[in-house]
């Protein structure tokens, strides 16, 4: 297939992109920042996101693509007033171009990245944050396109991912440099349930996922949802952490934090899983390459 990508340079396309070249597909990418691709992907057709959307618009005209795999976005778990236009940019008028470039060039099929927190408390919809609600205002802008361009749209509604080369500033970021420092870590009471994901086995289900959407209707959108085998507690988490490195813990100070405004405790489960699909790298065996990987 010819595979179009967005997002491309962040973390989850910087493991897709060479997992669905080494199954043999074509693959272009869109990304913010083209120039900062690994040098392996030079050969690629590139585009770059600009707030006119005409990168886009000639990246599909000149690639058409059979399947795009829509990963672009900006994630802020607490907005402030000033993070209200980036996000509206990022995860809708992004999405707008993208999809009437796909519109334009014929391209009939799209895979995308929501979120499990546009179901707080188990909602059909009710968003955590406002991130979320971008999200699904994204996949109903997308309506319109799936009644009169016959679009298929398969969205991957993703809990929290991880993995050795992950920049992002996420939790297991916050415990590996505790650790490494010797310094306790202020946390919640640490109760809320979270599905932890690798990001080899998020990539294999976003590729697998470029399969099924073409099986679908034309105008046939589907839900699925991408769990870790099972659910942990954060302080079942921490155990684990640390159990794949005794020898540089972290110690956290258990309530040295309230819980956020809108705490997910227990993890939307409302959805099927991805059928033909389930994650290979344990929680486990995935925390033990984590820290070999940063030494400690």
């Amino acid at each position: 297939m010819r595979i179009l990508v967005t997002g491309a340079g962040g973390f989850v396309g910087r493991h897709l992109v060479p997992a669905l070249l080494a199954a043999g597909h074509e693959v272009a990418c869109l990304t913010r920042h083209p120039g900062d691709l690994p040098e392996a992907w030079n050969d690629l057709p590139s585009g770059r996101v600009e707030p006119t959307g005409q990168g886009i618009r000639v990246l599909c005209a000149e690639f058409r693509p059979e399947v795009v795999v829509h990963l672009a976005a900006l994630y802020i778990t607490e907005h402030r007033f000033e993070d209200i236009a980036p996000l509206i940019e990022a995860n809708l008028l992004l999405g707008a171009h993208l999809l009437e470039a796909m519109r334009e060039s014929g391209c009939g099929a799209m895979v995308w990245a929501g979120t499990s927190w546009q179901h707080y408390q188990g909602a059909d919809y009710r968003p955590v944050n406002l991130y979320a609600a971008s999200k699904q205002a994204f996949s109903t802008l997308a309506e319109y396109f799936l009644d009169a361009a016959g679009l298929r749209l398969l969205e991957l509604h993703l809990y929290d991912s991880y993995g050795e080369d992950d920049p992002r500033p996420r939790l297991l970021k916050l415990l590996q440099a505790s650790a490494s420092k010797g310094e306790p870590l202020a946390m919640s009471p640490g109760e809320q349930r979270l599905h932890l994901l690798h990001v080899e086995d998020l990539a294999a289900a976003f590729a697998l996922a470029c399969h099924q959407v073409l099986r679908q209707d034309a105008g046939e959108r589907r839900v699925y949802r991408l769990p870790s085998a099972a659910a942990v507690t954060l302080s079942e988490l921490v155990a684990a952490f640390n159990a794949a490195d005794p020898a540089h813990p972290v110690a956290v100070e258990w309530g040295g934090r309230p819980y956020r405004a809108r705490e997910v405790i227990v993890p939307w489960e409302g959805a099927e899983t991805l059928p033909g699909w389930r994650p290979e790298i344990d929680l486990a065996q995935g925390l033990r390459r984590l820290r070999g990987a940063q030494g400690g």
